[in-house]
């Protein structure tokens, strides 16, 4: 990306506010994305465990060796559950597609970038007849970057 220009004295117009709203939307939409697909995977690993656990035999065991049960058959019972639960998750990691998260993950980048230099595209089209609303809108298609020394 190279530096955006310096355009003095620029005045967006109502068209140019409510694109850059439009992209500002865009960011907060990609960030939600990521944020739900993460959590989403998250707990195809670990959540999932927790209704596993709740409704498996090995929890049902241990409550049943509780009343009437020696301490040693109750942490016996609930050794196994925990052991189970250990490798359950283990196996989920491994099994976990982690090549389509990340995929997934920076497809939300690409998304949104093409959506960005589409509507840069069109307010530069727009403002064809406004040299330094034009100017800042090609920078914006061409991916300028601020930098704030």
């Amino acid at each position: 990306m190279k530096e955006c220009p310096i355009i003095i004295d620029l005045k967006l117009d109502e068209k140019s506010l409510k694109a850059i709203e439009e992209i500002k939307q865009i960011y907060n939409l990609k960030k939600i994305g990521r944020y739900a697909l993460f959590m989403g995977h998250i707990y195809s690993i670990f959540g999932g465990s927790v209704k596993r656990v709740a409704s498996s035999s090995g929890v049902s065991t241990v409550m049943n060796a509780i009343p009437n049960g020696t301490a040693k058959e109750v942490l016996n019972g609930a050794g196994k559950v925990v052991i189970s639960e250990a490798n359950q998750t283990s196996y989920n990691i491994y099994m976990a597609n982690w090549e389509y998260f990340y995929q997934s993950f920076d497809a939300f980048d690409k998304i949104a970038q093409e959506r960005i230099e589409f509507i840069a595209f069109n307010q530069g089209q727009a403002h064809i007849s406004k040299p330094k609303e034009y100017k800042f809108w090609k920078a914006i298609y061409l991916g300028c970057k601020y930098n704030a020394k």
